[in-house]
């Protein structure tokens, strides 16, 4: 019967002697047990985030940004490693070349064993002779790097963009990690943003809700012409098409620019506009009046052919006053008599 002294005896080579050379099958052990199996991963480097504010047109059209951009690149000096060039590596003392370690513990229910990795080597078995003194053993040099970013069309605050391999490098020449570049939009007070579509506010007279007007209001595009339809109301909204944001990876769709409509009255009127509306008020009252030509007085002495011709001017003019009421009429409505309504209660 073979006997084993435990403190003399390696603790791998105790375990041998129970299991066997093989570990009784434990997974990522090969025949030669612990004494040759080492940790050959490959780490990734880390990502960055950055963080960038656009312009309201540039997340609308989309634009080219190049910002400067700090993080750790493989050293050229050693290419990654970590050593100096020319230099060996030597066998690590904590784990003998193994790359992993065992603690054994006596419990009641017999003796435990864990293996982990090295802390030493990080499980390679191997460490640096003598370190490369651009990096100090690091294998990454933290180095400033101009970076240019394509924003797309459509973009959004919250837009989150992926630019691969721009990040950290891995250690001991480990693939990088990518960089993330996190949107904001600054805002403008005249156009709000609702997902494709934009919002504005116009304020117009009540008369050019009445009679209809052709106002300047401000686009993505720039200055554009707005039709106000005779008879809009207060809270009315009008479409300019296809003049919104486009849909983001999608740019051939687009939303609308949609403006609600606010009519502003005035607090003070002349004593003139309130005649002009106290009339209209009177006409939609009363649709069926009609107003009553003064008669023209004329001189006691004339001719016969001066009273014809006073006669025939004061059927013209009457004429004239017929067709002048008839248009007031036509364009009065709810809007004037409302607006007069609302003036005399405050002025």
């Amino acid at each position: 019967m073979q006997t084993v002294s435990l403190l003399q005896t390696n603790p791998f080579d105790l375990f041998e002697t129970f299991f066997g050379p093989s570990m009784a099958g434990f997974p990522g052990m090969d025949q030669a047990g612990f004494r040759t199996t080492r940790r050959s991963t490959v780490t990734k480097g880390e990502d960055i985030r950055y963080d960038m504010t656009l312009e309201f047109s540039a997340a609308i059209f989309g634009s080219e940004k190049e910002f400067e951009l700090s993080h750790l690149e493989v050293c050229e000096a050693c290419t990654g490693t970590g050593a100096k060039i020319g230099s060996k590596n030597r066998i690590c003392s904590t784990c003998g070349g193994r790359g992993q370690v065992m603690r054994t513990e006596q419990t009641p229910f017999g003796m435990f064993s864990q293996v982990s990795v090295c802390p030493n080597c990080g499980g390679v078995g191997e460490v640096i002779s003598e370190y490369c003194r651009k990096c100090s053993g690091e294998g990454r040099i933290r180095v400033k790097r101009d970076i240019k970013v394509k924003i797309p069309p459509g973009v959004s605050k919250g837009s989150i963009l992926r630019v691969a391999g721009e990040g950290d490098a891995g250690p001991k020449g480990g693939p990088p990690g990518d960089l993330f570049v996190y949107l904001d939009v600054e805002e403008i007070p005249e156009i709000q943003r609702d997902g494709i579509n934009l919002l504005s506010t116009v304020s117009i007279s009540y008369l050019d809700a009445i009679l209809g007007a052709a106002v300047q209001v401000k686009t993505v595009e720039g200055d554009t012409e707005l039709q106000i339809p005779p008879g809009t109301q207060p809270g009315d909204v009008l479409v300019l098409a296809k003049k919104g944001a486009p849909k983001l990876n999608r740019p051939s769709i687009r939303g609308d620019h949609l403006f609600t409509i606010k009519v502003t009255i005035p607090k003070r009127i002349s004593a003139k506009e309130r005649d002009v509306l106290e009339e209209l008020a009177f006409l939609t009252r009363n649709p069926s009046s009609r107003p009553q030509s003064r008669p023209k007085v004329q001189q006691a002495t004339g001719s016969t052919q001066s009273e014809n011709d006073s006669v025939t001017e004061d059927t013209n003019e009457e004429g004239d006053q017929n067709d002048l009421w008839n248009k007031l009429k036509g364009f009065a409505g709810s809007v004037a008599n409302g607006a007069l309504n609302w003036l005399k209660g405050n002025l």
